[in-house]
């Protein structure tokens, strides 16, 4: 099911870390405008959600991204990160291409952009026979 979601353009991001660092940072404070109140945020970059789940912090050029996340991470009740693979999340995926289509910030409630409505479909089926 689709409780909500949200595409952000990011045209001068040629990082695959950063690019998944904000996805992580503006869905979180996208989740937080709309009220929710537990929130488990899935990525297929392991070295983010790693990055998001430690205590510490690095030198690395996500850092400051990763400390915001982590600030933002104090206005909810409870945020788990876990790292998925790509294919196991296919509504992400198919977003995030979709995505990249949209010249400006675009959100949904309850719905999506069609073919990431059909992958959120394909994932359930999916968790659902496993």
């Amino acid at each position: 099911m689709v409780l909500a979601a949200c595409s952000t353009p990011h045209a001068c991001i040629r990082d695959a870390f950063m690019a998944e660092v904000l996805a992580c940072y503006k869905a979180l404070q996208f989740a937080r405008e709309i009220g929710f109140s537990k929130v488990l945020v899935e990525g297929d970059s392991r070295t983010v959600v790693q990055k998001c789940q430690a205590d510490s912090s690095d030198l690395s050029l996500i850092s400051p991204v990763v400390a915001d996340i982590k600030v933002l991470v104090g206005s909810f009740v409870d945020v788990s990160f876990s790292f998925v693979p790509k294919m196991a999340n296919l509504a992400a995926h198919t977003l995030a291409q979709e995505g990249k289509s949209f010249a400006s910030h675009m959100f949904w409630m309850e719905e999506a952009p069609p073919q990431t409505m059909l992958a959120a479909e394909k994932d359930r089926l999916a968790l659902d026979s496993s």
